[in-house]
């Protein structure tokens, strides 16, 4: 899935033009599966990788082509050829894998990109499909839905744009992951950072004016000055994790009670194993009754002590079950050639 949505939507304007250069389709070992895209401005500047790093220089040069051009353009990288040596790439990888360019322009309506983004700022799900075609005008629309059907409409879709030959990527579109930090203590600061780094969208709540209005939490998608006992559990329901560190037993329970009844997918509780029994005590509930829900102590067993290493165990936990959440094939990239289905999906 597609990690850098908050990054694509700081990079796109409505009022200009760009290339949208999708993986189309992948043989072999390849650094980024079928279904991931990357954003090329008409200075050439990439946001988003397709590689390790290797293809994004001769991608953006072909960029401009197609901007030049206005129509789309299909990319074979085979990286295990020899040829590649000719290049002066020198990938060493052991794959193979297609890339199609489309001009996101004015005239196209930037191929519904813009609803894209505009949902995922929403918290909402969807469908992006895209046209596999080479050297002829760009084909591609967004369709708000949940990701849990396939989207009926695409093979109607998939006819208007050429008949039973077209070949159409259907790529599910769901927002990064919506992470509530509770607490802004000084150790919540790296856990904030690293999550950013990730893609994340964060929100940090405090009682706590002063530690709210640290840098540290300058770029976080929003800051609250509350106490838990004045929210209501529908104030949770748009996370999809919640990191409970206040460093206060009652508070920490009192997050956890509206957690708990918003039924948010992960929780974690900072401190040791008999903290957490306190504060399900109250609830009535034992360590079984909420497991793989609540993880206390919080974050993966990685050695480290100092904050920055806790942030990181904490946001490797999260990273680890929202992947095992979303592993799902509606959550994978899907081909269909005219109106089939491919039983062979991305990754």
């Amino acid at each position: 899935m597609q990690e850098n949505w908050l990054q694509l939507a700081k990079t796109f304007d409505a009022h200009k033009q760009y290339v949208l250069a999708t993986i189309v389709a992948t043989r072999g070992s390849t650094y980024r599966k079928m279904g991931t895209m990357m954003l090329i401005d008409e200075a050439g500047v990439c946001t988003g990788l397709l590689s390790g790093g290797c293809l994004e220089a001769d991608i953006s040069l072909h960029a401009g082509e197609v901007l030049a051009e206005k129509k789309s353009r299909l990319l074979n990288y085979d990286l295990l050829a020899d040829a590649e040596l000719l290049w002066g790439l020198g990938l060493g990888c052991d794959g193979e894998i297609d890339i199609l360019l489309q001009p996101l322009l004015l005239e196209n309506n930037h191929l519904g990109f813009a609803d894209l983004l505009n949902d995922i700022g929403q918290q909402k799900t969807g469908h992006y499909w895209i046209q596999v075609n080479d050297n002829q005008a760009a084909q591609g629309q967004y369709i708000s839905g949940d990701l849990q059907q396939v989207p009926s409409q695409v093979p109607e879709l998939a006819n208007q744009a050429g008949g039973d030959a077209a070949k159409i990527i259907v790529i599910p579109v769901l927002a990064p992951v919506s992470l509530l930090v509770c607490g802004a203590g000084p150790d919540a600061a790296p856990v904030v950072n690293m999550a950013l780094e990730l893609g994340w969208q964060v929100t940090v709540w405090d009682h706590r004016e002063n530690y709210l209005n640290q840098d540290a939490f300058s770029r976080a998608a929003a800051t609250r000055l509350t106490r838990p006992v004045k929210t209501a559990t529908e104030d949770y329901r748009v996370f999809d994790a919640a990191v409970v560190m206040t460093h206060n037993l009652t508070s920490d329970g009192e997050y956890l009670a509206h957690l708990l009844a918003a039924n948010t997918p992960y929780i974690g509780l900072l401190g040791p194993g008999g903290r957490r029994d306190k504060l399900l005590k109250p609830l009535e509930l034992t360590p079984s009754d909420v497991k793989g829900q609540v993880f206390g102590p919080v974050g993966l067993d990685l050695g480290g002590r100092s904050p920055q290493a806790i942030a990181l165990s904490i946001t490797a936990q999260i990273q680890q079950q929202m992947s095992l959440r979303y592993a799902g094939k509606h959550y994978r990239a899907w081909t269909y050639v005219g109106k089939e289905l491919s039983q062979s999906q991305g990754k």
